[in-house]
């Protein structure tokens, strides 16, 4: 079936019998001026940039925000549409995707959802234009190298959610939970930004913010048996890290050392029960990305709807959540005292 022309649908042509009166002519032009804009207005393009990464490279930050938004009113194919970038991996080595999508995407995404680290790169290219990032979610050392506070409007078009993984509390837990530890390593890896964001925020915690641990620095990019080596070496009493202690943990295992940590992957109150599950992990901070996903579709349908601007979107933190796995803490012999656990929102037994 041939679909009929707009313009020959609202202005028929002339019957063969004779001529359109002028009347109907300027009726059928009055009505076309005042159709609703939105009836002509293209879709507004949101582009999703995520890395690969464990459990599910960002996917319930995708899933959430599609559903904030269709609660807003902007469904999917009809006056909002999505475009997701999958970039090869967690490293260095995907920067060549994200830059290829900004160029690609810029001069008609209506707004950048920026997922991690990648944050950074796509900062940069976007922030001599007036597209609207959302970074969501990224830590907030490195939402700090973007932005000179995240307390305040940002003035500028850049704006998301910050995952409060302060080393200072991470390390106030660990002498909580084991109150005899001196001695503490983050793990990282010094190919991945984020672990090597994350460490100089450690190097930069005052004494009071170390809570009298001894901080340790051991890099998996030297290989994963030194790094065991090491804590053994050093008689580490507790380690933690982020993204590259997270993807050698089962090799790091083998240590048999407390881990206290921060989980900065995709892991709600469901599921951090499996991602401890028969390894040393006793205590540590997670944020669930879902809750991200849909604090982003809000501020995002805002800016949509005028309601505000992405200069006056002021950064908002993730929902965190301290655990205890007594579970763990018991097969290592590790006594846990009563306040240590009051200190916590979950404890998984």
């Amino acid at each position: 079936m041939t679909k009929t022309p707009l313009a020959d649908r609202i202005f028929p042509a002339a019957p063969a019998c004779g001529r359109v009166r002028p009347a109907f002519l300027l009726m059928c032009l009055a009505l076309f001026c005042f159709l609703p804009a939105a009836a002509f207005a293209r879709p507004k393009q949101v582009v999703f940039i995520r890395y690969r990464i464990p459990p599910n490279h960002f996917t319930s930050v995708v899933e959430e925000f599609c559903a904030g938004m269709t609660k807003r009113g902007y469904l999917d194919g009809q006056n909002i549409e999505y475009v997701d970038v999958l970039t090869r991996s967690a490293e260095q080595d995907s920067l060549p995707d994200v830059i290829s999508a900004i160029k690609k995407y810029k001069n008609s995404a209506a707004m950048f959802i920026t997922c991690g680290w990648v944050s950074m790169e796509a900062r940069r290219l976007l922030a001599g234009s007036d597209v609207p990032q959302l970074f969501v979610p990224v830590l907030d050392s490195v939402a700090l190298e973007m932005l000179p506070s995240l307390t305040r409007p940002p003035d500028t078009n850049l704006s998301g959610l910050y995952l409060m993984y302060p080393p200072e509390k991470i390390l106030r837990l660990a002498r909580l939970v084991i109150p005899a530890l001196r001695d503490y390593a983050y793990v990282y890896d010094s190919r991945i930004p984020a672990d090597l964001i994350f460490k100089k925020a450690c190097e930069h915690l005052d004494e009071p913010g170390r809570h009298g641990l001894a901080l340790h620095y051991l890099d998996l990019a030297a290989g994963v048996e030194k790094v065991l080596a090491e804590l053994r070496s050093r008689r580490i009493g507790a380690y933690g890290g982020i993204i590259g202690a997270f993807k050698s943990r089962q090799a790091l295992r083998q240590s048999n050392i407390p881990v206290i940590t921060s989980f900065t992957l995709d892991i709600d109150q469901q599921s951090i029960q499996q991602y401890t599950a028969n390894d040393t992990t006793v205590a540590g901070l997670f944020n669930p990305f879902r809750y991200c996903g849909a604090q982003a579709a809000a501020m995002t349908a805002d800016i949509f709807d005028n309601k505000r601007t992405i200069e006056a979107t002021v950064p908002r933190p993730a929902m965190q959540v301290a655990f205890i796995n007594l579970k763990n803490a018991t097969r290592l012999h590790l006594p846990v005292s009563f306040d240590a656990l009051e200190a916590v929102d979950l404890v998984i037994k």
